[in-house]
């Protein structure tokens, strides 16, 4: 074993493809990349080319061994890792997946040439030898440059990523070098003179490759953990903006809760105790007429709250429920109070939501307003008109008395007025109130809220 002769450049060569081997296996066990197959395959060809040609075979079973497996099957092994490497570039760059191109429609046939000529290369130094393979060995060479030119021109067109255009650069410095191998294959009465020998240049060239797809199987690794941790930032961004809608939605429903203990103390409450206070009095005099007013504050109370599980419940969260509904208690609120009443909506509405603070907000102000003509109008007719075009507007016109001159538009016009501004400018809104053959009253609300 000391007197061993080892060729330098092929076995330098063999130790890289089998560590490259090991490297890429592990990544494939570990990251289940089916990519790394072909190139598995190549590299297991690599270093079966290079075994045969390193002196370790010679060392392992003999020179004479050596000799008979050089003469019968050298060329065979070399065209069988060529068709290897081919494929391995056309499934790195993926364009196994591209049936439109000429190359790569027909590589199975490409293929299946390669193979069949290494077969015959064996079988035909087996058993019918002939004197001068130079012609095959020649033309092979030339279908193979062709083969790979194509397949670079095609691939430098069709790259899509930094990952695949190093591998392509690696390819392009193999084939190179490759065409050194076969020119300087020619120059026969140099052998005893070249540094490097024509297979050599060849063998550096696989070399060289293996380097480039290292760094670009790194490239791309480095690319998967960057979007991974990028995903994974994103789905943490979402997973914190999820947590924060859920902390706002609980805030609406803890100041909705609020809103509705605030109702339900002032309506009911004092409803409640004014009922209280009524029927202490009926208990003590004026009986017929205290019933009479207990019976009314109930009613209201009745109302209210009947106003107030609408405004609650969220099947009533389109602008469609709110106008039906203002046209309904309109309508009836008038009716009670021996008004006439014409009240117009739009047929269709387009399906705009509001919010069960603004549908309140809303309601709130139109019952003032109505609530205000029944007690200071003096008025027997009343027109209502609610339109919806960018904006909501609402306008109500009575043709009682109309606003005293020295009563301000401002919002100190009374708790009731000032209400009705404080509710509507909350969304954005406007409100606009001026004497016009009674008292005219506008509400325009933005869609945007």
């Amino acid at each position: 074993m000391h007197n061993i002769e080892l060729d330098f450049i092929p076995t330098f060569i063999l130790g890289a493809s089998v560590l490259a081997f090991i490297y890429h296996a592990v990544l494939l066990i570990y990251n289940r990349d089916k990519f790394m197959i072909p190139y598995l395959v190549y590299l297991f060809c690599t270093a079966v080319f290079m075994y045969s040609k390193s002196g370790l075979y010679s060392a392992t079973f003999g020179q004479m061994s050596e000799n008979y497996m050089m003469w019968y099957f050298r060329e065979a092994i070399q065209i069988i890792y060529l068709t290897s490497y081919f494929n391995f570039i056309i499934e790195a760059i993926g364009l196994s997946k591209t049936s439109n191109l000429f190359l790569f429609r027909y590589w199975i046939v490409a293929a299946g040439i390669m193979i069949a000529y290494a077969l015959w290369s064996a079988l035909s130094h087996l058993y019918f030898p002939m004197e001068d393979y130079s012609i095959p060995f020649i033309a092979m060479r030339v279908y193979i440059f062709a083969v790979t030119g194509i397949m670079l021109y095609q691939s430098f067109k069709l790259r899509e990523d930094k990952f695949q255009l190093i591998i392509l650069y690696g390819c392009l410095l193999y084939f190179i070098l490759g065409l050194v191998s076969f020119v300087t294959n020619f120059y026969h009465d140099s052998y005893g003179s070249m540094i490097v020998m024509p297979l050599e240049w060849m063998m550096v060239g696989s070399f060289i490759d293996i380097i480039f797809f290292s760094f670009a199987v790194g490239y791309r690794n480095r690319k998967e953990w960057e979007k991974l941790n990028s995903t994974l930032l994103n789905e943490a961004n979402k997973h914190i903006a999820l947590q924060q809608v859920v902390l706002e939605k609980q805030a609406e429903l803890e100041n909705e809760r609020t809103r509705i203990a605030a109702d339900m103390h002032d309506d009911l409450g004092s409803g409640l105790t004014r009922i209280t206070y009524l029927s202490q009095m009926a208990l003590k005099s004026d009986t017929e007429n205290n019933l009479q007013k207990i019976k009314k504050t109930a009613s209201e109370l009745v109302g209210n709250m009947s106003e107030l599980i609408w405004v609650m419940k969220e099947e009533n969260n389109t602008l469609e429920d709110l106008a039906t509904y203002i046209k309904s208690y309109a309508v009836d609120y008038f009716e009670n109070n021996q008004i006439n009443c014409s009240i117009r909506i739009p047929e269709t509405f387009d399906a705009i939501m509001v919010n069960g603070n603004h549908r309140r907000n809303l309601f709130l102000s139109v019952k003032e307003s109505l609530h205000n003509i029944v007690k200071h109008a003096k008025a027997d007719h009343v027109k209502i008109d609610i339109a919806v075009d960018g904006h909501l507007q609402i306008d109500i016109h009575d043709n009682g008395i109309g606003i005293a001159k020295n009563q301000p538009e401002g919002p100190v016009g009374g708790n009731g007025l000032r209400n009705m501004r404080k509710r509507i400018e909350s969304m954005n809104g406007e409100v606009s109130i001026e004497n016009q053959d009674g008292t005219k009253i506008y509400f325009r609300i933005p869609l945007s809220n």
